[in-house]
Order: C-alpha cells, then sequence, then structure tokens
C-alpha cells in the first residue's frame, strides 16, 4: 500500500509568529489536498468498494510567558469506487493567555507591551470536500466555516485536476473565495469585511517509484478590513509632554504570491524516505519570505517509524512597518512585529505507531524559536524574541 503525506499535517499548523490561530483561507482544504504527495508508487488497492479513515487528534501549543492554544480535530474521508472521495473536519480552537497589544518607547527603547485582560477566546471550524474523478480527470469542491466572537469566515474552492503520461504527471488548477467579517470585543461598533480570492496551479511529476516532485504557486487577492483591532503604537518624543496613540492601520488590499515545492525521494536500503520543501512567499506589502524545511522519515520494522524535521523561516518587514510612530505622521503604519524583519528555527520530531486493524497513533513534539539575529543580515531592532513548544497527538483507523 502506498504511503502518503498527511495533508492532516497541514491542517494542525504551528504558528511560528504568523499568527496564533491562523484564519482558514479560500482554498486551504483545496491547497492540503493538493499536497497529498505518494511516497512510493504502488497498484491501486482491489477489491474494495470503498476504503476510508476516520481519527481524532489534539494540538497544543504554548508561547512563553503569552498564547496558549489547545485544539482538538475530529475528521473522516471517504472513498467509493475510486470514483467519489468525501471529506469532512471539525475544529475548536481554544486560545488563553495574554497577547501583546502595545508596542511603546516609554522606556526609551521600543518594547513590545501585554495590556488590557487576558484573553479567553473559542474558534469552530467545520469543512467539507467532495470530489469525483472521470478516467485521468478530477473535479473537488471545498467548504469551510470558521466563527468566533470577534471573526466568522466563510470559504469555498473548486479544483480541477488531469493526469497525463500514464499518471506520471497530475496538472491542478484551483480557484476559491472567502468572504470575511471582523467585529472586535474592545469596540462593539467595529463590523468590517474583507473579501480574498485565491487561484492555484500546481504540477506533480514522478520521477522514478520512488521519487516525486511537486511545485505549486498560490495567487492571492485580498481586499477590505487588514488592520488588526487589538494592536497600537504608544510613542512618547522627548520634546513633547504628550505621547501619540497610534491605532495599527494597514492597506486595503494585499495581493501575494506563494511558491511551494516538494521533492521526495525513498531509499529502499536504507528504509527510508528523504522529504525537503521550499515555499517563496512576496506582497505588495514589501514582505519577501522564505522557508525550507528538511526531514526524513525512518520506518523501524512495519509498526514504526520516526520522522526528524528542521524548517528555518526568514523574511523581510512590510513597507509600513515601524516600532515607533514618526513626525509627520503617516496615514498607514503597524508596529506589529509579526511585520517586521526575522529569522526561525523550528526542530521537531514525528513517532508513528501502527496497530492491528488499521488503527495508527501519532505524536509530535516540536520547538519554535524566532528572533532577528536568525535573519541573514540581521533583522527589525524591535523584534522581541519568541520561544513556543507545541505536540500533537492522533489516533486514526482506516477501514
Amino acid at each position: 500500500m502506498a504511503a502518503t503525506e498527511d495533508p492532516r499535517e497541514s491542517a494542525a499548523v504551528v504558528p511560528a509568529y504568523e499568527e496564533t490561530h491562523p484564519r482558514p483561507g479560500p482554498l486551504a482544504a483545496l491547497t492540503q489536498a493538493a499536497l497529498a504527495l505518494p511516497i512510493l508508487i504502488a497498484s491501486a488497492r482491489a477489491g474494495a468498494a470503498q476504503v476510508g479513515e476516520v481519527g481524532i487528534a489534539a494540538l497544543g501549543y504554548k508561547e512563553r510567558g503569552l498564547i496558549k492554544v489547545t485544539e482538538p480535530v475530529l475528521w473522516g474521508k471517504l472513498a467509493i469506487d475510486d470514483v467519489w472521495e468525501f471529506e469532512a473536519s471539525g475544529a475548536l480552537d481554544i486560545v488563553t493567555g495574554a497577547s501583546p497589544e502595545l508596542v511603546t518607547n516609554l522606556s526609551g527603547t521600543p518594547v513590545q507591551s501585554v495590556t488590557g485582560a487576558s484573553i479567553n477566546d473559542r474558534r469552530r471550524t467545520t469543512e467539507v470536500r467532495a470530489k469525483r474523478r472521470f478516467g485521468d480527470f478530477a473535479l473537488a469542491v471545498s467548504r469551510a466555516v470558521s466563527n468566533e466572537e470577534d471573526y466568522r469566515s466563510h470559504a469555498y474552492s473548486v479544483q480541477g485536476e488531469a493526469n497525463f503520461d500514464e499518471r506520471r504527471t497530475t496538472v491542478a488548477l484551483g480557484i476559491g473565495r472567502s468572504n470575511d467579517r471582523i467585529g472586535s470585543s474592545i469596540d462593539p461598533l467595529l463590523d468590517e469585511r474583507r473579501t480574498t480570492r485565491e487561484y492555484l496551479a500546481g504540477v506533480t511529476r514522478v520521477l522514478s517509484p520512488l521519487a516525486l516532485v511537486q511545485s505549486t504557486v498560490t495567487l492571492t487577492r485580498g481586499r477590505g478590513w487588514f488592520n488588526d483591532p487589538y494592536k497600537s503604537t504608544l510613542t512618547f518624543y522627548p520634546d513633547e509632554n504628550l505621547p501619540v496613540l497610534f491605532p495599527d492601520r494597514r492597506p486595503d488590499h494585499r495581493n501575494a504570491l506563494a511558491w511551494l515545492t516538494r521533492y521526495r525521494q525513498h531509499f529502499p536500503a536504507a528504509n527510508g524516505t528523504l522529504q525537503a520543501d521550499y515555499r517563496y512567499f512576496r506582497d505588495d506589502w514589501g514582505i519577501r519570505a522564505h522557508t525550507l524545511e528538511v526531514a526524513w522519515q525512518q520506518d523501524l520494522g512495519d509498526r514504526w517509524s520516526v520522522r526528524p524535521a528542521l524548517r528555518y523561516y526568514t523574511q523581510s518587514a512590510a513597507d509600513f512597518y515601524a516600532p515607533v510612530v514618526p513626525r509627520p505622521r503617516p496615514e498607514i503604519l503597524s508596529s506589529d512585529q509579526r511585520l517586521a524583519a526575522f529569522g526561525g528555527v523550528s526542530p521537531s520530531l514525528r513517532v508513528i505507531l501502527r496497530l492491528e486493524g488499521g488503527l495508527t497513533v501519532e505524536g509530535t513534539a516540536g520547538y519554535v524559536y524566532d528572533a532577528r539575529s536568525l535573519r541573514p543580515g540581521g533583522g527589525s531592532d524591535a523584534f522581541t524574541a519568541l520561544r513556543a513548544v507545541y505536540g500533537i497527538l492522533g489516533i486514526s483507523r482506516a477501514f
């Protein structure tokens, strides 16, 4: 039976520093499915009218002194006669702790300041996906809904896939859209909208029975409210008696390009698989980011596998990022350090146990460290180092 790259791996994304609990994009399910890459080429399973899987997982994430996230996830998938595929998942994010709201230079140097009451939030997400095969062509549609106290999102996507050269090459095209409404627990009058459209194009090429490569490009066009209502900048000037409190203000649009390339190579003599991913990101806010992850999945007999991995991330700052409010005051400015220049490393270890009856138990432990010194050439001076740990435990059963 062919081994696969589990699409749930991208569903349980560790927040590195992009966001404590990321919102679902219109192509979330679509992209995850496109990246479910086979590691080995094997003949199709015969004599089974239905093949499926159900599972449950729990993600725990803790930043030092800040946010704590607990996320239980329930999912299931079913294939019928090698024609239909159905997937469904539901998750609950439980977010507690404290979050930096102000960047202030009161002490002379800009630093993050945790203010206000502790966070206690819940986010519920559901997602469904259906796929229909027509010989060498397949069409898939998905729908995702996310709701929390101050954020609601409805997204959908459509993707087509075509196989060529005896299924050695697969081409995928997709389109998605999300409609979001943003509120604020500290401003009951805030009710803003944001619309995002995404376009995906990708190709997967089987290089040999033991190796393949996939490259996927995603274009994103967002319009609407991008401000963070919980963040602001407090700046003291030496020649003025009163400071300036500047709310987070960002452009009302964001166009981005992400290019992800993945390579898989199995080595039978070592009973292991090399997994290498590189992702390039750029947007019209001025951010340029690179992510490189290398992993080795080692099979230890028929039951056990271990997967050590190391991820490196670096990004430049947004054009409008600044830890202090300059004079004259600009119309657009954010001191949110997720928009700063920094780098990060994240080692992880995944252990897989396969039991009788199609039961699989998986556990992952990882560490996240982001700092300005980890970016070549240096990062933003006001960036405060982030340290976090996370763990994922999942149980699934195939039938």
